[in-house]
């Protein structure tokens, strides 16, 4: 990880409250950012977070007007998710989201840090987060959300609720592909499911309506696409796989042939990773 990129890795946690009077232009999309923690640094991790970093950041006073300005205004939108369970690699992921981003918010922790703690401070809280991370560090998304049809989520979910994220790495060339697939075939069958019990069928109408699709603004450096999906919030008991409404669409032995004709098997360049989160309340910084 380069050594610059501890200034500029916490932009999530740097924003303020929203006025009645803001426009969309104020908006840069959304940002995520999925931190890879070692498996023995998750409570070091998020105390750290709570203790230190975010206190300065929510103090933070930047000398430009318009800057503290968006800083107010950004702070309605910051979330904050700690893990729920581990990782296969025994690491840990928590997440920072800017849902969304505005324009002219801080975003470093470098400036925050300085000022509330000096430069030996400031260095010695570096030096703690530097040392939670595993190699893989940090794994930045932008973007934006694809409307798509029963889709009713309001970005309501209070702390302690659950929340799904699912990272889909894709082909460079592969992303219009994947994304027609999705918007076309993907969501329509699973809203046309029909689960034989009326229980389930309606916990899975509701993921579905809480479901969230991200398009990516840039493509990664090994030149793939990451799309996400997001269960904003999670449901539990609910179906997320798309393998029963498949097969109940076209029939066990014809849903796989379908999903290849279609282009979903062929978009993947590294598959697909889930993580199961939980809301973190950063109320008490406002």
């Amino acid at each position: 990880m380069k050594k610059n990129m501890f200034l500029y890795s916490i932009i999530l946690l740097l924003f303020g409250c929203s006025q009645s009077n803001q426009s969309n232009e104020d908006f840069v999309g959304d940002w995520v950012i999925f931190n890879y923690i070692k498996y023995d640094k998750k409570e070091a991790f998020e105390n750290l977070l709570m203790e230190q970093v975010y206190p300065a950041i929510y103090s933070y006073q930047d000398s430009s007007n318009e800057v503290n300005i968006a800083n107010k205004r950004a702070q309605k939108y910051n979330r904050f998710f700690r893990p729920i369970e581990m990782n296969e690699d025994s690491t840990w992921t928590f997440v920072f989201m800017a849902d969304p981003l505005v324009k002219y918010a801080t975003t470093t922790i470098g400036k925050p840090l300085l000022q509330k703690y000096g430069e030996e401070g400031a260095s010695e809280i570096i030096g703690i987060w530097r040392s939670c991370f595993t190699e893989k560090g940090q794994e930045s998304f932008v973007g934006n959300d694809l409307e798509f049809k029963g889709k009713k989520n309001n970005i309501k979910t209070q702390p302690g609720e659950k929340v799904m994220f699912g990272l889909n790495y894709i082909k460079y060339d592969k992303n219009y592909q994947f994304e027609n697939v999705v918007m076309n075939e993907i969501f329509p069958t699973m809203f046309d499911y029909r689960d034989p019990s009326n229980e389930l069928h309606k916990l899975n109408q509701m993921a579905l309506e809480e479901m969230r699709f991200l398009k990516p603004n840039k493509i990664n450096q090994d030149s793939t696409w990451t799309f996400l999906f997001m269960g904003d919030r999670f449901v539990d008991d609910a179906n997320y796989y798309i393998g029963k409404p498949f097969i109940q669409k076209y029939g066990e032995e014809k849903a796989g042939e379908v999903l290849k004709e279609k282009g979903w098997n062929d978009s993947f360049a590294r598959g697909q990773v889930l993580l199961l989160v939980e809301e973190v309340d950063i109320s008490v910084f406002k």
